[in-house]
């Protein structure tokens, strides 16, 4: 081969390794774009239902990019990688983390969430302020705010609003693992809403009921993981919600959701975390978009 050709050759070879640099380095930037975006606040409300297996961990992004944790699960790996997933993967901060109550399976996963984020606040219920021990001292070391808040108290975040329904008010010394004090909170955005009701058993929506609380809500997110005793025929009757939510992990040992919770729910569309995975509800204001991960 003579010089020329080789060079003529050289300079082909070139040609075409700058040509497939250029598309290479378009296809990252879009990527990089798309994964942007995927983060970006769109003007509509989007509650992630997590998938972290025998436990409650709620991610809350509102129209106007405001981010809201409330439980963390009983893994912390299981979370870090649901918010990674929900979350772009250079946003490291949430403006709300919500215990409802201080069980590991509610709690646990939240314990890293401090190293990993930057947290603007921490709420919790005043029954149950002070019984968790370790997410306390991580709270304290960090300089976290905190506020423990009961029935009454709004949590706004730009046009949602978080209404605290349980627990009552505190009429004495916090209590420890007490599902009656586990907070359950109303979401509204527009004409849409969404009922949060954390480990409540039947006790406490016996009580909400008696107080007459605005428990109508589109989306029920059901109490207990399913137990049985969670979810009453009148909590639901009083509900009367078009999507009912379980976050429940695949085959365990409690036989969540109980098959008297299921049956009470007949005729409303129910979405389970063990069988669709993370679920996701959307809202514009009006009206629900519901899917799930297994299943969009």
């Amino acid at each position: 081969m003579s010089l020329k050709q080789i060079t003529s050759a050289t300079g082909k070879l070139h040609g075409l390794l700058t040509k497939w640099r250029t598309i290479g380095l378009l296809a990252v930037c879009a990527c990089l774009v798309w994964l942007g975006l995927r983060g970006s606040p769109d003007g509509r409300l989007h509650i992630f239902f997590l998938d972290v297996g025998q436990g409650d961990a709620i991610f809350i992004h509102t129209p106007d990019g405001r981010q809201i944790l409330v439980d963390g699960g009983p893994n912390p790996d299981s979370l870090l990688d649901e918010l990674g997933d929900v979350m772009p993967f250079w946003d490291r901060g949430l403006d709300l983390v919500v215990l409802t109550h201080p069980d590991a399976d509610h709690m646990n996963g939240l314990l890293v969430v401090p190293e990993r984020y930057r947290i603007g606040q921490v709420v919790d219920s005043t029954l149950t302020a002070g019984s968790a021990t370790a997410w306390d001292d991580i709270l304290a070391t960090r300089g976290i705010t905190r506020v423990a808040v009961e029935r009454g108290a709004q949590l706004r975040a730009g046009e949602v609003v978080l209404t605290v329904l349980n627990p009552a008010g505190s009429g004495g010394a916090p209590t420890v693992d007490d599902n009656a004090a586990s907070m359950v909170l109303r979401l509204d955005y527009g004409q849409t809403s969404a009922l949060l009701t954390g480990d409540a058993p039947e006790a406490a929506e016996a009580e909400m009921l008696a107080a007459a609380l605005p428990l109508d809500a589109d989306i029920l997110k059901i109490g207990h993981h399913g137990s049985a005793d969670s979810t009453s025929e009148a909590f639901i009757a009083a509900a009367s919600p078009q999507h009912a939510v379980i976050q429940v992990g695949a085959d365990n040992k409690f036989g969540h959701p109980a098959p008297a919770v299921l049956h009470r729910l007949r005729g409303v569309e129910v979405l389970r975390t063990d069988l669709n995975g993370r679920v996701e509800a959307i809202s514009d204001g009006t009206a629900w978009q519901v899917r799930s991960r297994l299943h969009p």
